[in-house]
Formats: C-alpha cells, structure tokens, sequence
C-alpha cells in the first residue's frame, strides 16, 4: 500500500476519532442533563436477519416510498444477497449489468446505462470510475454496504444525474444497532473452475449504541483471480471489407460464382486464441459516528475509503493480416450474401460473410500483455440534522471526496513468422535479413472454424514447438495514465410540516458541487543509441529504423540504415528461464502448446523496458491529457400532498428542480513537432485550449399514490431527468492509428508508418442527455412477502451520444501529413425512444403445511424496446447502445429453522454494443452481444444463534457470451467467464 493511500486513510480515521472525542464530551453532559427525555425520543432498533426479514423489508419500502422504488436489504450485517453489488442488483426488475472478467461491474436500468448513484443520498468518488458518476461496482466491496434503493422515477428532492434512474447505496447508521457493541466478521475462501487459485476474503464489523451515541466501522478485504478467456478476434473493431481480386497471393478468384471478382467479403486483421487472467485486491472501510448533540441536533459524520490494486494479464496465440492485407483470408464455402454496400470506397459491391476459412497469415504471434490498476478513494461526509418537533426541520451537510488511479499498459509481441511475408526485416548496415531469422519462413495456413459451440483455429502440428522459433520482435508500454479528481459539495435541506388538508409537507433545499479531473496520459520512450546518433522511440520493433546511420539524410532500413534490434536478437532461448512459460489454457479451446513472454514480469512496465532497451523515460501524451472543472448550483422544492381524492386515499409530490452547470475544459494546444519515432505521432504542446461552456435544466417532477384497496396500489410519475457528462468524453484528443508500408504506399518509405485511421476521444462542446420519463404502476401487496406488480414506461430521450465518422486529413507517424482517413469521435446525435412493460411477482409460501412453508420464489420480466435514428447496414433503426430489450429473473428460496437456500437464474437478451469497421458503408457493421443466462445459488446453516457457514456458487452452468456482427449466424468472438465456488463462516455477537 502506497503512503498517499496510508495518508488518506489516515486522514478519514484521524477524523473520525477526533469527531469521536467530541461528541463523547459532549454526550456526558448531555446525558446528565436530558436522560429522560433522550429515552423518550429514543430510535428505534430494526434488526433484520434472514431472507425472509429481507424481503418483508423491501417490500415494505417499495410500498410506502414516494416514487417508484425497488429496494435491496442486507439479510445480515455485511451480507448483500450475491457476491457483487452488480450482481445483487441485477435482481430487480428492469435492471441489466455489464460484466468485468465475470463480475458485475456496470449497471443499466431500463435499458439506458446513464444511471445517477449516490452514497447515503449523495454524490462521491469511486476509484475505478474517476471521470464519471457512477461506479465501477467492481471495486466497492458489497459487505461496506447495507441495502440499495433503485429510483426508477425522479423526484425533485434527489439529485438529478442519470436518465433511467438511480442507485443509492446505503451503508449501516449506527443508531440502528442493538444497545451496547455488536460485533460480526467472516471468514472466506473462493475457487474458479479455470484459475484453480484459492482466493480469500475476510469481513470485519464493529458497533457501538447507546442512547445519544454510537459508532460503528466495517472493514472488508479479499484477493481473487478470475479467468476470462477471448476467443475468435481480439479486437472487434479491428475489420474491414475485401473484394475477390484482392487475394493475397495476387491472384483474383470469383469466390462467389457470380462471374465477376467484384463481391466483397469480411474480414479482420486479427484472429486468435486469448488467456486472460484478472487478479484482484480490494480493500474496503467504512466508519460511521451518530450523536444526539442536543434534544433537536443530531450530527452524522461518515468515512468512506475503497481502493483495489488490479493486474489484467493476457496471453494469446494470435495470427493476422500484419495491418497491411484484408486479402489474407480464403473464405469458406458457408459464404452468405448480406446486400449491397450503399456507399463508401466499395459502395455497390455485394458484401458475403463466413464462418469458415483458411488465413495466409503472414504474421503469427506470441502475444503477451499487462495492464496494472493502482486505485483508490476517500469520501467525507459531515451533516448536521435539527428537529425540534415544531413544523421546521432541515439539515446541513458537507461532502468532500478524492480519488486517484494510476493505469500502466504494456505489450510484447514475439513472432513465430521470419516477418519476411510481412516485409519486415533487420539490417546491421551490411544488407537486411529477415527481422526473425529462426522463425517460418512463408505465410502460415491457419483454418478458420467458427461454426460449433466454441470458435476454432486450427495451427500447423509442428508450429512453434521449441523455444528457438519464439523472438520478441515488438514491444512497448502505451496507455499509460494517471487521474486525479477532488469533489466538494456543500447543501442545505429543509422541510416544513403544513397542518392543512392535503398539502402536509414542503422540501427545499440548495446545493452547490465542484467536481475537479485531471488526466495525464504518456508513453515509455527509450532512447536508441546506434553510431553516436540517439533518438527517443515508443514502439521498440526490431525491424524499425531509429536514426539514419548511413547519413543519407533518408530514413530507410532497405537503404542501409541499421534498425532497432541488429545487435539485440531477443530469442526466447536466450532470455532468462523466469521470463518464458509454456501454456495450453484457452478454457474450452485447444489448440496446442505454445510459449509466452509471462505476463506478470510485465506488471513492471519501466523495469520491463529497461531491461530490453535501457533508459525509459515517460513522454505525455499531450492529446490525451486534459484538465476538467466542473461546477454545479442547484436549488429544488418539493410539495407533500396526503389526502383523500373521493373515497380513495392517495399521496403525492410534485416538485422542480434546477440545476446550473458551468464547465470548463482545458486541452493542450498542439504542436507541429514530433517528439519521438515509431509512436503514435505523439507531438509538443505549445498551449492550452480552455473552451467554457454553460448550460440549464429546469427539471418537473410528479409522483403519485393511491390506495386503491388497503392492498392495492397505483402509482404514476412524469419528470425530466439529465446526465452527467464523463470527462474523458469532453477532454480526450486524438488517437492516429498506423500500420508498418509494406509498398502499398508510394509516399511513405517501405518499413516507415502511416496512418491508417483515427479515434478522436473527447469533444469539448458536448452537452448532457435529456428525457422525459413517464410510469404507470400497478401493485397488490397480497400478504406481508407477497407482491404482484404490473408497470408501463416510457423515455423519451432528448439526444444520445454516439459516434460520428468522418473523413480528415491527419499526420502520419513522422508528423507530416499526407492522407485523409475515417475519424470516429463523440457526436450528440439523435436521441430516442425506450418504451416497455415491467412485471413482478414475489411471496413466501408461509400458507403451506410444515416443510414447504419455508419456500419461497420471486419472478420478474422486463420488456425494454428501444429506437434510435441511427441505422445499420440494412438500413434499419438500431438500438440504444447496451439495450437489451428482454430481461428477467427467477429466484426459489427456502428459509427453515437453521438451513437458508437461494437459487437464482438471471437472463439479459441480445444487447447492441456499437458500430465499426471499414468499407463498410455509414458507421459500419452493428456489433451485438448475444443473449445470456446465469445460475447462481447460495446456502447458510446457522450452527447456533452465532456462527454460521455458508455456501455459494455463480455462474454454475458456465455461461459465455458469444458477439456477432449484424447477424446472429455471423459469431466473430466469445468470451468464456468461470464457475466459481465459495465457502465460509460467519458469526455475530
């Protein structure tokens, strides 16, 4: 652990140790002085254990909130339903998660992933998501927190900043303990079916209560390795279209049968096998004090501190196209017509998929990668209440949080190809060799198979056998970056108790919020020394040129300039044994035994280089870093109504809230000079872009209420709702994507890098989504775990961000610019439409004889449809991005004297994920998750009222999650997710 993070813990407990001194004085003086009436005052104690308690609780917040809620209750102290907050979550209706190495870590509702989230009903910091406002889940441990409220429908007291909805995660508030201390922790062990590791994780709780004063701090910490392996094509994006006369070996072929050469067919620059393995170590503490300071002041002050150290390491057989030749592939005969290319470079051509076929790879790679996260944050929370039982109350409260990520990337490529039929090669001065002399010589057949359960590449048998034939030919440390982001907020509420008829209660309240990003991305460039010249590169590749040895004033390896690795030939025979493992893991997939480069010597991205190429140093990447300041105002009132509308009881609120947001982002002004060779035109900066923007939203919200029966509810809700914007959309530069002249360019020297596409990261003049959000809600609260609900949505949104291409002139590596290429950056485009259902059922079966009484089952269905004017290559309407327009869950329970059991199915149809690809007409082919669904089961004896041990397992069935391009039968990739088991033991006293 780093000091910055032992300082901020430091800070957040030193707090709350002096708060706690404080009020401990104080709490002696006015214990002698009001006792009395402090016990006639006092809280109430609700204890919840079980899964029954649970659900009795929830329900009974769903029934009596303001809006239309959803609420998740803790059965235990520290003891969320599932392993994830995320994974919790995905059990309410209408909610869908995204997945980080199969863990939950995002989180939709309703279809639309711009969802507010809140800590005890404010915003703060999370480590894993410093640009944005809702967390990465994956790194908030689930037992720091002791239940969720999903508001699905605004309401004005709630702080605007998610379209769909928001989460606010609760965590425990002492005062609802038992009088006296309360002590329980666990004790844990996991296991994936694939990593094989044993993982553990310890909880802690501690609580204390009396009638003015209590304290409590929970503490969670574990450490866990999760597999995800990538099969089929390691980077989507990464495609293009061919026509039958381009082939690789020069010779057109009418593939079709169509009499012409003139078809065009899909292909990608890449296809192979990848080992991906997370390991994770989290640590989490939460310390919360409540004192009763006088009769009428009550303070709550909160420390909340994450941090999670995580290396994603991968390993992959990979063979491709060298990014240079889309002929490279000879389709199979399952060749499938999809329609016309309507415009671009192949506009008219016919476009064919496969799912078979041959690659002539020219370039077959050993590929091994790092990328290291060192996260954390802390958030303070100060608030005073005061209620002195007359009509005035209100609060005042003070947030302030901070959080840091610092992000490493490193890469190493070793060939199993000479690089001769990529038209790579080395040269010593005296005449160019092959860059991998004791690799194959030739283009490598590599069959193609992606029509079973599993996609399947099938290598040569004697291909890569030995470590001789493996030389890493390329490597480099990129994306590199460190954010830094401070939030303060200060706000004042009150509430103002009416004894008229129906109008009961009044809520206003003001706010004012600073949210501070800074971003600062870089490069490793080491400096290449060759005869008394020296120049700084990124992209250490052994068949480069760094500096004109021969003084011809041209930079040309086939002119007689020396390259990068002449004298520095990095066989794997010749690297330390400790470097070089040997693997055949790629979960479902075989396809033999190859060596790797092992990816946790590369967790050390300076260190690795170093030791490669000496004399690493970091290099900014002006482009990518940025500086984002965004400051907020808002004020809201909210009206309380509670009456009667002919003889039928009913509750209402109806509101407005307005927010003022100034941003003011600060970009780097480009230079012409490029600070480095073979990187990614990586240029000076000369200045500094602040573009200012402002913007308004004055924000209507209405809920009601009516008692239809004393078990029937009806609710309906209308509001306008708006998002934060990510910083990284509105501060991020330009990304130029190059590939190596193979002579397919006369303007660029052969072995020197052109570009060949861009992405351009952020747009300073965005503006936040808007809608308009309309439910309808019908609940019978059968009996006191029984609920069957029917709901109608709507949202209609204002505009989305999507993605824009263009045609623009850009540089190529050497910082000349020459050609044009297709930009993709953030747009707000059109918006759209989610219009759907949502059904619910839960009971417990507390009216069945003897053993059955303990069951119990939950179902719920979502039906999310949405549209959007942007359209794929069909011409039809897609989809919001991540929307699945089906969802749903089923749960059986049983909960009996000692023995609790759950079983969980969660399904999530097929989602749209976005578009890309080359000549491929408008923004290219729709990409889409295929549908999934996930198992999970858990189980707890309780040995006495103590100690009990329990049992989990998710994903048992081993579900995967197939990505196709535009059409179901056309699957490019799958991701493999584990089965994991955990047991352990829990006790409270």
């Amino acid at each position: 652990m780093t000091s910055t993070k032992l300082n901020k813990i430091t800070q957040g407990l030193s707090l709350a140790m002096m708060v706690t001194a404080t009020i401990s004085t104080q709490n002696v003086m006015a214990q002698q002085e009001d006792s009395d009436e402090a016990k006639s005052n006092a809280v109430e104690v609700i204890q919840i254990r079980g899964l029954r308690a649970s659900t009795k609780a929830d329900l009974n917040n769903k029934r009596f909130a303001d809006g239309i809620l959803d609420s998740i209750t803790a059965d235990d102290i520290g003891k969320l339903p599932d392993i994830t907050i995320a994974d919790t979550l995905q059990r309410v209706p209408g909610i869908q998660i995204n997945r980080s190495a199969g863990e939950g870590s995002g989180v939709n509702i309703r279809g639309v992933g711009s969802v507010g989230t809140l800590l005890n009903g404010e915003q703060f910091l999370s480590a894993g998501s410093i640009t944005t406002l809702q967390p990465n889940f994956s790194d908030i441990p689930s037992a720091l927190v002791s239940g969720i409220d999903v508001h699905k429908s605004p309401t004005s007291k709630i702080l605007a900043g998610g379209i769909s909805g928001t989460l606010d995660l609760k965590t425990i508030r002492p005062f609802s303990l038992d009088e006296g201390v309360t002590f329980a922790s666990s004790a844990e062990v996991s296991r994936g079916n694939y990593t094989g590791e044993t993982d553990p994780k310890v909880t802690a709780f501690v609580g204390y209560n009396t009638d003015r004063f209590a304290v409590s701090t929970s503490v969670s910490w574990d450490r866990v390795n999760l597999a995800n392996y990538r099969l089929g094509t390691p980077n989507i994006g990464w495609s293009g279209a061919q026509t039958e006369g381009n082939a690789w070996d020069g010779i057109g072929e009418d593939r079709t049968g169509d009499g012409d050469q003139n078809d065009a067919l899909v292909t990608f620059i890449g296809y192979g096998n990848m080992n991906r393995n997370t390991e994770r170590e989290r640590l989490g503490i939460t310390s919360t004090m409540q004192a009763q300071l006088t009769n009428s002041v009550e303070m709550v002050a909160d420390v909340f501190y994450t941090e999670m150290d995580d290396a994603d390491r991968s390993i992959g057989l990979v063979a491709d196209n060298a990014w240079g030749d889309f002929g490279w592939e000879q389709h199979g005969d399952d060749l499938t017509s999809r329609g016309v290319i309507a415009d671009g470079g192949l506009a008219g051509s016919e476009l064919y998929t496969a799912n078979t076929g041959v690659l002539n790879a020219p370039r077959v790679a050993s590929t091994s990668e790092s990328r290291t996260n060192d996260r954390d944050s802390l958030n303070l929370n100060l608030e005073f209440k005061f209620d002195n039982g007359g009509p005035l109350s209100g609060s005042v409260r003070y947030i302030h949080g901070e959080g840091q990520r610092e992000t490493t990337h490193n890469i190493a490529q070793s060939f199993l190809t000479d690089g001769a039929s990529q038209s790579l090669f080395r040269n010593d001065g005296t005449g160019e060799i092959p860059v991998h002399p004791q690799g194959v010589s030739g283009r490598v057949p590599v069959i193609r198979d992606f029509s079973g359960e599993h996609p399947q590449l099938t290598y040569p048998s004697d291909l890569g056998q030995n470590m001789e034939d493996y030389a890493i030919i390329s490597t480099y440390s990129e994306e590199n970056y460190y954010e830094e982001a401070t939030l303060d907020v200060l706000r004042a509420d009150g509430t103002y108790r009416l004894e008229s008829s129906d109008l009961t209660t009044v809520e206003f309240g003001v706010r004012k919020g600073r949210r501070d990003v800074k971003r600062d991305t870089y490069v490793l460039l080491a400096p290449i020394n060759q005869d008394g010249l020296s120049t700084d590169v990124m992209w250490k590749d052994q068949g480069e040129v760094a500096n004109d040895t021969n003084g011809d004033g041209v930079f040309s390896r086939a002119g007689g300039d020396k390259t990068i690795g002449y004298d520095n030939y990095l066989n794997f025979a010749n690297l330390p044994s400790s470097w070089v493992i040997q693997s055949n893991d790629f979960g479902p997939a075989d396809i033999g035994n190859f060596y790797f480069i092992n990816p946790e010597i590369m967790d050390d991205h300076i260190g690795f280089q170093n030791t490669l190429y000496p004399g690493n140093f970091k290099q900014s990447q002006p482009g990518e870093s940025y500086n984002v300041l965004e400051s907020t105002k808002s004020a809201y009132f909210n009206l309380k109504f509670d009456g009667e509308l002919g003889s039928l009881p009913y509750k209402a609120n109806v509101g407005l809230q307005y927010i003022k947001t100034d941003l003011t982002v600060m970009q780097n002004l480009l230079g012409s000079e490029v600070v480095c060779r073979a990187c990614p035109g990586i240029v000076d900066s000369v200045g500094q872009v602040v573009t200012d923007q402002s913007y308004s939203d004055t924000l209507p919200a209405l809920n009601l209420r009516l008692n239809l029966t004393d078990d029937l509810v009806a609710r309906a809700s209308y509001g306008k709702t708006m998002n934060r914007l990510d910083t990284r959309n509105l501060g991020g530069g330009m990304n130029v994507g190059t590939t190596i002249n193979q002579g397919e360019v006369s303007d660029v020297p052969v072995g020197e890098r052109y570009a060949v596409e861009a992405n351009r990261t952020g747009n300073p003049n965005l503006k936040p989504t808007r809608a308009t959000n309309h439910d309808l809600t019908l609940e019978w609260y059968f009996s006191d775990t029984g609920l069957l609900s029917v709901a109608w949505f709507k949202m209609d949104i204002e505009s989305n961000l999507t993605t824009d291409v263009s045609t623009e002139f850009v540089p190529d590596a050497d910082g000349i610019v020459r050609r044009q290429v297709q930009v993709r950056g953030p747009v707000n485009g059109d918006g759209g439409t989610i219009k759907g259902y949502e059904f619910a059922y839960q009971q417990g079966f507390d009216f069945l004889p003897g053993f059955w009484s303990g069951f119990g089952a939950g179902l719920n269905y979502t039906y999310a449809p949405s549209t959007s004017d942007t359209r794929d290559f069909e011409g039809n309407k897609l989809p919001l991005n991540d929307n699945s327009e089906n969802s749903g869950n089923a749960v059986l329970w049983y909960e009996k004297g000692p023995l609790q059991v759950r079983l969980a199915a969660n399904y999530r149809s097929e989602r749209f994920v976005g578009q890309s690809g080359r000549n491929f007409g408008g923004g290219g082919l729709a990409l889409y998750a295929e549908g999934t669904t996930y198992i999970d089961m858990s189980a707890s004896y309780d040995i006495n009222d103590n100690i009990s041990v329990y049992f989990s397992g998710s994903n048992l069935t081993e579900e995967f999650e197939n990505m196709y391009y535009q059409w179901e039968d056309f699957t490019i990739a799958q991701d493999i997710y584990e089965r994991r088991l955990t047991m352990g033991v829990r006790g409270r006293w």
